[in-house]
């Protein structure tokens, strides 16, 4: 027995003395020099206040504090700070980050839409109506406008598709850094802290700026920009359990009375005031321990998102200037190592589906099927993220949808993809306007406003009835009922109405001698096929009357009246980027039409005409080239049907509508270079090289010996009505016009 309690006491000695070497040698003992101790040392919170553009300083700062090897334990931030929090603590690293922010073009990015060359057809045509974007509701009586003034749907995927890799972690404390996103909500006004859900919606929320951007429901609250109640949340931080904060406040001195130019500015000016009370609350609450870093950006502002890697190098400085107060948190190469091994993640550049389910929430009658349609991506394919985004914008290039999310969830063989698809709220019956204005500084205008109403979705199948009021010059009501004949809505009928009256001018050389007031009524049902975005073509029927009478004039003009039954084809491919001022792409339409006297038509006659414009763009420099050509096969065209040049690109020089004739040639050139830009609109200088004819009933078709030249300078700005220009045309024969223009001459 004593031998055996010998043995035990030389046990309890040589386990002792075990425990007490591993204690000192173990990884929570203290190393030398400069090196911490990871268990003893300070957790460290960064806070990333709000401020639009201004948010960019934070991946400066981050550079720094990556620099001097010092890791980020907890992160909390407000609007754009929440969105680079979000990103960051998803695992990119700081030179990840000013990769992304840097290349992304957020004009592009705030325009809402996706490529116009990806948006439905049937949305499409109604860019040449000279409509403005401005879309109300018209809902149970009342009339409903959109939530936010800018289109979020590209903001939304694009955060969706960077945070990808996030995808099935709904707890911001299993990221790589422990995250949170402040928000308000609308309704009470209380701050709304999230700390779970998808790390894209959480920061998009908190960025839903006020009357910009449409709010975001989440978990049943309406949410708004944070910055009102939170701009800079290192309350938030610290209730994480963070010893030591580093606070980046990328907040601006008010604006001086001098600087008070406009209402605008002053009502921002009001925002500021009221962030900036909770933002000294915060910055109060920081101890000597504490960084705190405010970046001197000059005159850069909020919505300087295409300065974005500038204001990051203000943010380096600023980080730089306080270097001193930071190194005192740099921990050891093999500790920091650690950390960047646990924080950094890759993102996802490409997703295999193993499934597509597609969820609809709204109110009418839209199919899922509908949507699944528009897809190319099925089950089995793998996809890259720019694909992901594009089939987004197929979806929401339909009209209906207010936002259309992608999520992504992993499954045995792949990701399931989930697209979700928000009807929107002030839909499915639409009212837009537009108006439209020529003239030609020499007497000869004339002006147009337009009243759209459309009613969408008015069976299950997709129907739209459309009806135009038009005020001015042409007056006139059209209305038309489309109805799809299936799901894939690849087929469609036609019937449509329309009553119109316009004037037509006589001229003797340069001089307009009388005018003619031509009224038309006339009805007719197409049957087409519509390639969802591509273009469409027609076949169908025609049955009108029109009236020619004497408005004023020095010479006598004879009334004339007309019957016209007629069969109509014809067809067009719309793939321009832009019809204001397009950089790419191109449109061709045809059309024929034979009016028969079998049809209870007055005169008999046959009409083919065409054209096609093609844009191309070099940097800043673009040329468009058109070709339009059309005559008559056979008799006589009547009054009310004949081809018409003069105007603005239109043998430039010439009135509007000045010649007239049986048949009609036009080619031209026209280049412009976009002298700035702005989130409001372009600019642009540039001119066109024109030449064209008309022929009469006694001329030769196409007597190519007779073709006029013209052309023309302009300056062109890019509004929200349509394209302005204000123009001077010349053509040969001591012709010469100047141009003010609203609408769209191609």
């Amino acid at each position: 027995m004593n031998r055996i309690g010998k043995l035990l006491s030389q046990f309890r000695v040589v386990l002792f003395c075990f425990l007490i070497l591993m204690f000192l040698c173990g990884p929570w003992s203290l190393a030398s020099g400069d090196d911490r101790a990871t268990s003893n040392r300070p957790k460290i919170g960064v806070v990333f206040g709000g401020g639009g553009a201004k948010g960019a300083a934070h991946i400066g700062v981050l550079k720094v504090l990556e620099e001097q090897k010092i890791p980020v334990d907890y992160i909390a931030g407000t609007s754009m700070g929440a969105i680079v929090g979000a990103l960051y603590a998803s695992g990119l690293s700081a030179s990840e980050l000013e990769k992304v922010i840097t290349a992304i073009d957020w004009k592009d990015v705030f325009s809402g839409d996706p490529d116009r060359r990806d948006i439905d057809y049937r949305r499409k045509r109604e860019d040449f109506d000279n409509l403005t974007g401005l879309q109300l509701g018209i809902k149970d009586g009342k009339i409903l406008r959109p939530k936010g003034l800018i289109k979020d749907q590209k903001v939304n995927v694009l955060f969706e598709t960077l945070m990808l890799h996030t995808s099935g972690i709904d707890d911001f404390d299993k990221l790589p850094i422990p995250y949170r996103a402040v928000a308000a909500d609308l309704e009470t006004g209380e701050k709304v802290v999230l700390k779970s859900g998808r790390l894209a919606d959480a920061a998009r929320a908190s960025m839903s700026v006020p009357g910009a951007f449409p709010p975001i429901e989440l978990n049943g609250r309406l949410l708004i920009d944070g910055g009102i109640v939170d701009n800079l949340p290192v309350d938030i931080v610290k209730e994480m359990g963070a010893d030591i904060v580093i606070c980046i406040d990328v907040d601006k001195p008010l604006e001086t009375r001098e600087q008070l130019g406009g209402s605008f500015l002053i009502l921002n000016q009001m925002i500021d005031i009221m962030m900036k009370k909770n933002v000294r609350e915060q910055i109060k609450t920081l101890g000597p321990q504490d960084v705190y870093i405010n970046p001197d950006l000059g005159e850069l502002s909020s919505g300087d998102f295409d300065k974005a890697a500038k204001i990051a190098l203000l943010g380096e400085k600023a980080a730089r200037e306080k270097i001193d107060s930071l190194k005192r948190y740099s921990v050891s190469d093999s500790e920091y190592a650690a950390f960047t091994a646990l924080h950094n993640r890759e993102q996802m550049k490409e997703v295999k589906i193993a499934s597509v389910k597609i969820e609809i929430e709204g109110e009418s009658k839209i199919s899922p099927v509908v949507v699944a349609e528009r897809l190319s991506v099925k089950p089995g394919d793998t996809v890259n993220v720019d694909k992901l985004k594009k089939e987004a914008g197929i979806v929401y290039g339909t009209g209906d949808f207010e936002r259309v999310d992608l999520h992504v969830n992993k499954e045995q063989d792949g990701y399931e993809l989930v697209v979700k698809a928000k009807e929107k709220s002030w839909g499915p019956n639409y009212l837009r306007f537009g108006v439209s204005l020529e003239g030609d500084f020499e007497g000869g205008t004339s002006y147009n406003f337009l009243f759209d109403y459309t009613r969408r979705w008015v069976n299950s199948l997709g129907a739209e009835w459309k009806t135009q009021v038009n005020l001015g010059n042409p007056s006139g009501i059209y209305s038309e009922f489309y109805q799809p004949l299936s799901v894939k809505r690849l087929f469609f009928v036609s019937p449509h109405i329309e009553w119109k009256q316009q004037p037509y001018d006589v001229f003797d050389g340069k001089h307009r001698v009388a005018s003619y007031l031509v009224k038309s009524y006339e009805g007719g049902i197409d049957l087409g096929i519509q390639p969802w975005m591509y273009g469409e073509a027609r076949v169908g029927l025609r049955y009108g009357s029109f009236r020619a009478s004497p408005k004023t004039g020095e010479i006598d003009l004879p009334e004339d009246n007309a019957t016209r039954g007629a069969v109509i084809a014809g067809g067009r491919l719309d793939q321009l980027d832009n019809v204001n001022f397009p950089n790419k792409g191109y449109l061709a339409q045809v059309g024929f039409l034979s009016s028969l006297k079998a049809l209870g038509s007055t005169d008999e006659y046959y009409k083919a005409q065409g054209s096609f414009v093609g844009a191309y763009t070099f940097k800043k420099q673009t040329v468009i080239a058109t070709f339009a050509a059309g005559s008559r096969m056979g008799p006589q065209l009547p009054f009310y049907d004949q081809f018409e040049l003069g105007g603005l690109f239109k043998l430039s020089g010439l009135r509007s509508r000045q010649i007239l004739g049986q048949s009609m040639a036009l080619a031209r050139l026209i280049t412009y270079h976009k002298m700035g830009s702005s989130f409001i609109g372009d600019l642009y200088l540039g001119g066109s090289l024109e030449s064209g004819n008309v022929w009469g009933e006694n001329e030769k078709q196409f007597d190519l010996s007779k073709l006029r030249l013209a052309g023309s300078v302009f300056v062109g700005y890019d509004t929200i009505f349509g394209p302005l220009y204000l123009a001077f045309g010349h053509a040969d024969g001591g012709f010469n016009a100047g141009y003010l223009f609203l609408g769209k001459p191609f």
